[in-house]
């Protein structure tokens, strides 16, 4: 079945988007995947969402997958996907391979991903885009806030294009108690995104 158009946040068509979503347990993978599918859902998105977690609960791994504007199939197949989201640089490493040609990876990284992945990124034309997410959510008081950071930064780029005012509004509805300090932290984390 060919993917549908869906309105993306500019009100143009948006074939189907495939995201990974990755990190360790206790990094808000979770939260992240429900933030960003949310949004596009209230951007009038169809969405799929799968997740595998591993020892999650002991800091294992967890993937999430999600579909917007497209199949029926649940799960991503390697080397496919537009974008891989993950909270931590050896989760990134370890699920490069869900990327497609020309993909972009956003990671929570000072250092962005090991310099022996260079060449194989290059041939693939996938573009690396890291910010500190974890530091700068420390400097906000909680490392609980990186993942909103990093959502923020992500959707300042044309890869993933949710609105980030509807991004706010998801985030407050679904994190009622925490809206002030998620507000800023998906500030902190588009500012970033909109210099670089």
């Amino acid at each position: 079945m060919a993917p549908r158009n869906h309105a993306s946040a500019n009100g143009n068509p948006m074939s189907e988007l495939k995201l990974i979503i990755t990190g360790l347990g206790g990094q808000g993978v979770v939260f992240l995947t429900r933030l960003i599918s949310n949004t596009a859902v209230a951007l009038g998105q169809l969405v799929m969402v799968s997740e595998t977690h591993g020892m999650s609960q002991r800091g294992g791994s967890v993937i999430s997958h999600v579909k917007i504007g497209g199949s029926e199939a649940p799960l991503i197949r390697r080397g496919t996907a537009d974008v891989l989201l993950a909270m931590e640089a050896n989760e990134a490493l370890r699920n490069l391979g869900y990327l497609r040609r020309k993909g972009v990876v956003f990671v929570n990284s000072s250092n962005g991903l090991h310099p022996e992945v260079g060449e194989h990124l290059k041939r693939l034309a996938i573009e690396t885009r890291s910010l500190p997410a974890s530091q700068q959510a420390m400097e906000l008081g909680t490392a609980a806030v990186a993942n909103v950071i990093l959502a923020g930064f992500a959707v300042a780029h044309p890869a993933l294009p949710l609105d980030i005012e509807t991004l706010r509004r998801t985030v407050s509805e679904i994190a009622p108690r925490g809206r002030e300090l998620n507000l800023k932290a998906l500030q902190i984390g588009y500012q970033a995104g909109k210099k670089t």
